[in-house]
């Protein structure tokens, strides 16, 4: 036994509406706050980069006059004065501070020669950080090295480590120098938090608007299946004139509410035809036992006053209804045989032979009533079908010509190919008073009987004809019915062809 899962009860119990608005303000929010950070990342580094580019355009023009100076006049001994470290620091310091930078000039050990007044601030955070990580990356090739830190007082820093040299005299080679610029972020800082403050407020006020008019878009698109669900309960409780009648539309709920549709019309036609079934196969079982229950009672209260001749009588009367009772059941179960899935053998049938087949074992029927069965016949004609169904439906069609024929008539059985082969059509006419045009949209339906062709004299079931249907249909043919004014009546019926010419020919097929 399968564990219960909490989460899959609970999703099953909340409605589809709240679960796919709670889905869309999920994925709402989310991408939300992906195009956030995305905004705040960006901005935040666009901030840095045109800091750090004001603060090297500001101090690449000192560092350039510093490190090619213009040739002054030789002293004493023709060699130009050696600069003034001090003073160059200080200059560069003085130069380059202002409200919201700091400026140092430090040597390659880190120790400070010259920084601004207000770079005391930040020695605390500046000088500490220098020695080991910073000073071995710029000084390695005298590269820039640039960080953002944050000072005691949580202020952001852009921090910028400039190498240059002073001039090489002829006493002393050029000495690498360090120009630290360290400049405030806190607008930039202000600027970012307003966003962050948007962000958010956005994010808040887009998730709850895409949840309400997630909810409100689908109670819209759902309603049609809360109409579905009331109409599904209402046709459970026998309620079947119910419908949806959406407008038509390519969408899954339009094609599923016309299918739905459709269902429930398919639905009451069958129960509709059920009901019908029931009743007519009532009516027609209850006339047989009715029959036999009258003269058995008629037996028992000896209405025969022991003539052997009224005695026999009778019974040659109830057998008759036995057999017709007996018949009627038969037919009963062979519809509904087929109308659970037969399981057909199939196999190429010749139907040229099946009628010739089937006109020589009714022979003797016809000939008591003074009728001639003539077969017409075309090669090949040959049929992808189970013989024995098919010879029943010949037998069922052929025996309901002979009935309907007038003495000294004749039935005509033909077959011939299909168009280009693809399937076997063949016919049974009869020479009788025809079927009336008002019938013959009517004449496969179980247990009905029109006024001239099938009428209750003949003894028939009225299931004949439902029985060929049946077959012919179960194997993917078609059974139709003509009977063009004094002309009697013709049954036409195809049937899906073999590419096989040849047929066994010990093929014997029996009822």
């Amino acid at each position: 036994m399968k564990p219960h899962r909490p989460s899959r009860g609970l999703l099953w119990s909340v409605p589809v509406g709240m679960q796919l608005s709670l889905l869309y303000a999920v994925l709402f929010a989310g991408i939300l706050s992906l195009l956030g950070a995305a905004l705040y990342g960006q901005l935040d580094r666009s901030m840095e980069r045109d800091t750090a580019a004001r603060l090297r355009q500001q101090a690449v023009p000192f560092l350039q006059r510093i490190e090619s100076p213009p040739i002054p006049r030789r002293g004493p001994k023709g060699s130009p004065p050696a600069p003034d470290l001090r003073k160059t620091a200080a200059d560069l310091v003085r130069g380059l501070t202002g409200p919201d930078v700091t400026v140092a000039v430090m040597d390659m050990q880190g120790l400070m020669i010259e920084n601004s007044q207000s770079l005391t601030q930040i020695n605390s955070l500046v000088v500490p950080t220098l020695p080991a990580a910073w000073i071995a990356e710029a000084a390695g090739e005298l590269t820039p090295v640039q960080r953002v830190v944050r000072d005691p007082q949580g202020i952001r820093r852009l921090v910028i480590m400039l190498p240059f040299r002073l001039p090489a005299t002829a006493d002393a080679a050029a000495k690498p120098l360090f120009l630290v610029q360290a400049a405030s972020l806190t607008a930039a800082d202000t600027v970012l938090d307003l966003l962050r403050l948007y962000v958010i407020f956005g994010v808040v006020l887009g998730t709850l608007i895409g949840m309400l008019a997630g909810l409100a878009l689908t109670r819209v698109v759902l309603r049609p299946l809360d109409r579905m669900a009331v109409a599904a309960g209402a046709i459970t409780a026998g309620d079947l004139s119910r419908r949806l009648r959406l407008p038509q539309g390519n969408n899954e709920i339009a094609r599923l509410a016309a299918s739905f549709d459709t269902m429930v019309d398919r639905l009451a036609a069958m129960m509709e035809a059920q009901r019908r079934f029931i009743a007519d196969a009532s009516h027609e079982l209850r006339t047989p036992l009715t029959s036999l229950e009258g003269m058995a009672e008629m037996l028992l209260t000896g209405a025969d006053r022991g003539d052997a001749q009224v005695t026999q009588r009778m019974a040659r009367a109830m057998h008759g209804e036995m057999r017709r009772l007996g018949l009627l059941v038969a037919d009963l179960l062979t519809l509904s045989r087929l109308d659970s899935a037969p399981t057909l053998v199939r196999s190429p049938v010749d139907i040229g032979n099946l009628l010739v087949q089937v006109a020589e074992q009714m022979t003797a029927v016809a000939q008591a009533r003074n009728i001639r069965i003539i077969v017409q016949r075309a090669q090949p004609s040959v049929a992808l079908a189970d013989p024995n169904q098919i010879k029943q439906v010949v037998l069922n069609l052929v025996d309901n010509a002979i009935r309907y024929s007038p003495p000294d008539g004749e039935v005509r059985l033909s077959c011939a190919p299909g168009p280009g082969n693809a399937n076997v059509c063949f016919e049974v006419k009869d020479c009788g008073s025809g079927i009336l045009p008002v019938d013959i949209p009517h004449i496969f339906d179980r247990f009905y009987r029109g006024d001239l062709s099938r009428s209750r004299a003949s003894g028939s079931s009225g299931l004949g004809l439902s029985i060929a249907r049946a077959i012919v249909q179960a194997h993917g043919g078609t059974i139709s019915a003509s009977s063009p004014p004094g002309a009697g009546a013709c049954f036409t019926v195809v049937l899906p062809a073999t590419q096989e010419s040849a047929v066994p020919e010990n093929e014997n097929p029996e009822i």
